[in-house]
């Protein structure tokens, strides 16, 4: 069974990825999965998401740094072991063409991976992108699906 904040919340417009996110989870051996919610309003989206995880354990919020791949400012959501990334555009970039057709809603994931995992990937047969900077160090993105998303991230790779 899942719950919110597990890493396998549906994605909004997830049917445009297809079997996507289950192949590339499989390609590159994630050893944690974030999702990230994308929110026009952080301060907002944090008071709500926290009440989402319905969890019994304290929600903390900490700054991390900005998606520059995505084009967002991001604060990490923490509850024992489930964490969601609060994601708000900075850029008129992919995270604003997000929110602007689907709204509000988890809409990346992010697998926190090893430094193989690009490679695994590739050989998988997705193409990323050159290697970017965001809240979960080195990322590379899945460029394979819609330029509004969802996204698919390898993340961790420092």
């Amino acid at each position: 069974m899942t719950h919110p904040g597990d890493g396998v919340e549906p994605l909004l417009g997830a049917r445009a990825l297809g079997d996507a996110p289950d192949r590339l989870a499989l390609a590159a051996g994630p050893h944690q999965i974030v999702s990230g919610w994308a929110t026009v309003e952080l301060d907002r989206a944090e008071e709500e998401v926290a009440g989402l995880l319905g969890l019994d354990e304290p929600v903390r919020a900490s700054a991390v740094d900005d998606d520059r791949v995505l084009g967002a400012r991001c604060r990490l959501l923490q509850a024992g072991t489930t964490s969601v990334l609060l994601m708000e555009p900075s850029t008129e970039g992919r995270l604003a063409a997000a929110l602007a057709r689907r709204g509000e809603g988890f809409t990346v994931r992010y697998l926190l991976v090893d430094g193989g995992a690009p490679e695994r990937a590739r050989r998988a047969g997705f193409m990323l992108t050159s290697a970017g900077r965001g809240p979960f160090g080195g990322e590379r993105l899945v460029v394979d699906g819609p330029r509004s998303g969802p996204f698919l991230v390898l993340a961790g790779l420092d």
